[in-house]
């Protein structure tokens, strides 16, 4: 068998690619030193096979980060700490984009209903807590100079947050824009102080007031 001379060039270099004179079956053209094996073709059997054993392959990756979990997350609070103002909303739009991407493949996912459901139930104190705590802060900050009108309006910002819900297949939420429980300012529910918004952006405002 004739012997491939720029493979035993790039071994004597002590590289790990080369590129031979002829390419695969496939027309690709890079290959590996060591055993000759085309790069592009064992990166395509790998895709296939995880796709195929993709249950086996997260388990797998999870006991294998578990361990280094801790690591991660402080190198990861160190890099957030030192980011400017705007990359964070650079990182956070990113975040944001995809999670509606994946919502929006997978609206049906088996996973996100079930964990909602799991947390509720083993939190019903909490959430009851919390559901009492919003009505009364909802009560407490709507003026009883609000009209029948502007009272049509909120149900209105309600209705439009589950048609949204319905024709987007993620969940949108009305928003408070300067927040009824905010650790510094404390907006009023009415009208003109609601948002009809994503509820990842919600959620990540929390009781924040983001001036435009």
């Amino acid at each position: 068998m004739k012997k491939d001379m720029l493979r035993v060039a790039a071994k004597e270099k002590g590289v790990l690619l080369y590129t031979p004179e002829k390419p695969c079956r496939k027309g690709h053209l890079l290959r590996r030193t060591g055993n000759g094996s085309c790069v592009e073709c064992k990166r395509i059997a790998e895709r296939a096979y995880i796709e195929k054993n993709r249950e086996q392959y997260n388990q797998r990756k999870k006991l294998e980060r578990t361990p280094h979990l801790a690591k991660i997350a402080a190198k990861a609070a160190q890099t957030r700490a030192s980011e400017t103002l705007e990359k964070q909303q650079q990182r956070l739009e990113k975040a944001r984009l995809k999670q509606i991407e994946w919502r929006l493949k997978n609206p049906r996912h088996a996973n996100t209903k079930l964990i909602k459901t799991t947390w509720k139930k083993e939190n019903s104190g909490k959430v009851r807590a919390d559901t009492v705590k919003r009505r009364a802060a909802k009560i407490n900050r709507t003026p009883k100079w609000v009209t029948s009108e502007e009272h049509w309006l909120i149900e209105q910002a309600y209705e439009l947050a589950q048609l949204r819900t319905k024709v987007f297949g993620f969940s949108w939420h009305v928003d408070h824009i300067i927040p009824l429980q905010g650790k510094h300012v404390s907006g009023l529910h009415v009208p003109t102080n609601l948002q009809v918004i994503p509820w990842r952006d919600n959620v990540s405002k929390a009781n924040k007031y983001l001036p435009a």
